[in-house]
């Protein structure tokens, strides 16, 4: 693996908790043979690192335009504030490492899928997660009628305050309430190409990067 991570020194990456909490968003300095395979990331803005408990695993996102998204886990090693080291470092399947990618937001788009008459029809919806592997829609009409193995179709869709919009498709997987939004839709895409994958996780990375500065008060 040390070879194929070694196309990813420069690129950013996220590092998160086991429980999808950020830690960090970054750039791989360098990939190190030290006790198994190791990370060295440092600060993809030029601020100082946050600090980290010794050894608690994590997840690590990375992106390449070139090499597409990679999943990966490891232990905090080094929790500097000029840089991190990682050890331990894992690869996660293609399903898992996908899931990893996933944000809260709140956009607007649309819907196209079956009401209760069984007519085909576009309702309204909020976004209100997205991830590389699937999104969370609300549905407030009443009409609407989408039931587990539904497919439907997402127009209009944007990451945060991106400029890139998405259509896609999608399967409906879960459902649930929601008191203010309404019904809750759990969908997993449908046949998204490599390049549409590409141009999500990009975006993903944005709203990232563009909320952990609106944290710090630089927006």
């Amino acid at each position: 693996m040390n070879e194929h991570l070694a196309n990813y020194v420069g690129c950013f990456c996220e590092v998160k908790t086991m429980d999808n909490d950020l830690l960090l968003l970054g750039k791989i300095r360098a990939v190190l043979d030290d006790d198994g395979q190791a990370l060295e990331i440092v600060s993809s803005d030029g601020e100082e690192m946050p600090s980290a408990a010794f050894g608690i695993p994590v997840k690590i996102n990375v992106f390449s335009n070139k090499h597409g998204y990679l999943g990966l886990g490891g232990k905090i090693y080094i929790a500097h504030n000029s840089f991190w080291r990682i050890n331990e470092i894992t690869s996660f399947g293609d399903n898992e490492r996908r899931e990893y990618f996933r944000i809260k937001t709140h956009s607007n788009a649309e819907v196209i899928g079956p009401d209760k008459t069984n007519t085909i029809r576009t309702f309204k919806c909020v976004v209100t997660s997205i991830s590389l592997s699937g999104l969370l829609i609300a549905v407030s009409d009443e009409d609407c009628y989408f039931q587990k193995g539904t497919e439907l179709e997402v127009k209009g869709l944007r990451v945060g305050e991106g400029q890139e919009v998405f259509n896609v498709a999608c399967t409906v997987r879960r459902i649930d309430e929601h008191r203010a939004l309404g019904k809750l839709y759990g969908c997993q895409f449908l046949n998204l190409g490599r390049r549409e994958s590409d141009r999500l996780c990009q975006e993903i990375f944005a709203k990232q990067r563009l909320d952990i500065q609106r944290r710090r008060g630089r927006i």
